[in-house]
This record gives C-alpha cells, sequence and structure tokens, in this order.
C-alpha cells in the first residue's frame, strides 16, 4: 500500500452531546467493577460542578485527541466544566494543535508493518496514522512561535497561550482545545514539555 491508500479514512470524533448517556451511566453504578466506579466517578464529578468553589483539575494522558475525542475536552472548556488542565505534550502539540493547523489523523492498522510505514513517511500511534510531512510543518511551527518570543524562560502554560495566539491570528482548522482554553482562560500546564519535540 501507499501513501495515499494508507491515509483515505480520518478518524471521525466523538460529539458527546448526540448521545444520552446519563441512563447507562447511573444503571453501571449499581454494577461491579469499573462500571461501578465509572458510575461513583460521575456522581463526584456532578458534585464538583454543582459546588462553585471546588477547582476542576483535568488530567489527560494517553493518545486521547488521535483517538478522536479532542471534542469532549473542547466541550469541556467551552461550557464551563473544567478549570484548569494538565496534559502530556504529544496531545496539545502533535494532537490538537496539528490538527488545528488543517492536518488530520487517519484509521490505521496497530498490526503495520512500521518498516513499511516509516519509507511512506507515516507515524503510527497504536491504530492512527500520522502524516510524518505534516508532523515536521507542525514542528517548525512550533520553532518558528519560540523563535518570534521575547528571549527568556517560559512554563508551558504561557507557551501554550502563545500557540493560542498564533492560531488566533491565522485562524485554525476546527475545534481546538488548546484555543478554546485560551479563549475561555483555562490554563494548560505540560509538566514534562522540555521532554516533548517542542523546544
Amino acid at each position: 500500500m501507499n501513501r495515499e491508500e494508507l491515509l483515505q479514512q480520518t478518524v471521525q470524533p466523538i460529539d458527546i452531546k448526540a448521545f444520552d448517556v446519563v441512563g447507562l451511566v447511573e444503571a453501571m453504578s449499581k454494577t461491579a467493577f469499573q462500571g461501578r466506579n465509572l458510575g461513583r466517578a460521575a456522581k463526584i464529578y456532578d458534585a464538583m460542578l454543582q459546588d462553585k468553589e471546588c477547582t476542576i483539575i483535568l488530567c489527560l494522558a494517553g493518545s486521547l485527541f488521535s483517538a478522536g475525542l479532542k471534542g469532549i475536552v473542547h466541550d469541556l472548556i467551552t461550557h464551563n466544566m473544567v478549570d484548569a488542565i494538565v496534559s502530556t505534550g504529544a496531545n496539545i502539540v502533535d494532537q490538537d494543535f496539528f490538527e488545528a493547523l488543517g492536518y488530520r489523523h487517519y484509521v490505521g492498522d496497530p498490526f503495520a508493518d512500521d518498516e513499511v510505514l516509516r519509507q511512506e513517511r507515516i507515524d503510527r500511534i497504536y491504530d492512527t496514522y500520522i502524516d510524518e510531512d505534516q508532523l515536521r510543518v507542525c514542528d517548525m511551527t512550533i520553532a518558528e512561535i519560540a523563535e518570534n518570543l521575547e528571549k527568556r524562560p517560559y512554563s508551558s502554560r504561557e507557551f501554550i497561550e502563545q500557540m493560542a495566539v498564533y492560531l488566533e491570528r491565522r485562524g485554525n482548522y476546527g475545534q481546538s482545545v488548546v484555543q478554546a482554553a485560551y479563549q475561555h482562560q483555562v490554563p494548560i500546564f505540560v509538566p514534562a514539555f522540555i521532554a516533548n519535540r517542542i523546544i
């Protein structure tokens, strides 16, 4: 298979607003194992939302946005259901910002021959694909943002805000967690930012 065949079907994001899962989650709270834990977590989160003194910090790990779950986090931000985010750099840069630049993640195969993918300049995130050439453009855009900043140390939160400023000036292509967080004053922290490919 060549690049065009491998990069055909985009990962489709989930629109959580299209479903009413309240009854299912409540029913699961009366079951066992992780079903019960999910129900318990939903009750705790609901109580947190009702408590105006409660600060809600959303922690993100794993390749959530490449898997189509970015819209859920975007909705949490735009509906004032989260006060701060702590995330991996991959979710923020190589997935959210990458898509805000107009690029996409594609349905892939977890058993694909990685050498074939390498030759076709395609990266694999378990069962999703990403165009390596586009990822390099994303990295170069991050480098451009960094180069245009005043020369001083930046926290991850400050740098991510500058990524949002770039998107605000340029316009983006779809929902962006980085941009929504900036617009709604929800700080994003990436503890291992320096370990990412950014700086």
